[in-house]
Formats: structure tokens, sequence, C-alpha cells
């Protein structure tokens, strides 16, 4: 299976969105790497507004962090770093456990040295 089609499949009849009306927000006003190696979907966010970081009605102004809506594929946080269009000083994404949904941030730099030497967990 390639790394497309398991992003895809995180997608069920109890998402807010299709994975179709993701895929083209974020090639509009996000940014998406479709590799066979790996796929993602990010857009730049400013920290202080995170709380609207699924709201896609939502500007964000002086974007400070990556939030890595999905990804996909072998390596493919670390991926990232080798492809991100620019830098920011954070990077975060979703880390979703039970009854519980919170964006977990690291400093770029931070998230350099960590995925390089452990991955991300």
């Amino acid at each position: 299976m390639n790394p497309v089609e398991e992003a895809r499949l995180t997608y069920d009849e109890n998402s807010d969105r299709t994975f179709v009306e993701d895929l083209a927000f974020y090639m509009e006003r996000g940014y998406v790497y479709s590799g066979q190696d790996f796929f993602i979907m990010a857009r730049p966010i400013n920290k202080r507004d995170d709380r609207f970081a699924l709201d896609y009605r939502f500007s964000f102004r002086n974007p400070n962090a990556w939030f890595v809506y999905l990804a996909a594929g072998k390596d493919c946080l670390k991926r990232f770093i080798d492809i991100a269009p620019f830098c920011l000083e954070w990077v975060c994404w979703h880390k979703c456990k039970a009854k519980e949904s919170n964006l977990k941030y690291y400093k770029w730099e931070q998230y350099k040295r960590k995925v390089n030497k452990y991955g991300v967990n």
C-alpha cells in the first residue's frame, strides 16, 4: 500500500470531512507532499491561536508553527524536515488518546534532533 492510500484509510464515515475535502484545502492553503516514500498534509499556524488549527475558515497571521495534520509512510515526520518549504519556530501535530486530543509541540531544532536520533512517536 502506498502512503497516500494509507492516509486515505484513516478516514471513515464518522470523519468530520472527507479525505478529498482535506486534500483540497491543504493544496490551496497549506502544503501537500505525496511520493512513493511518504505523504504529508501540513499548514503554517500561529501557536497562540492553535485552537483554530482545524478550523478551515480561520486565517493565521504571522505563523510560527507547522501543524502536521496527516502524515503516512516510512519516516514521514523525519522526511518533513527535508521537504518543508521553510522553517518555522515550532512543529506540531495531534496526539490522540482515549477521549483526549491535544497538539504536541517541538521547537524546530529540537524536532530535527529528535527525529534524526530516535524517530518521533
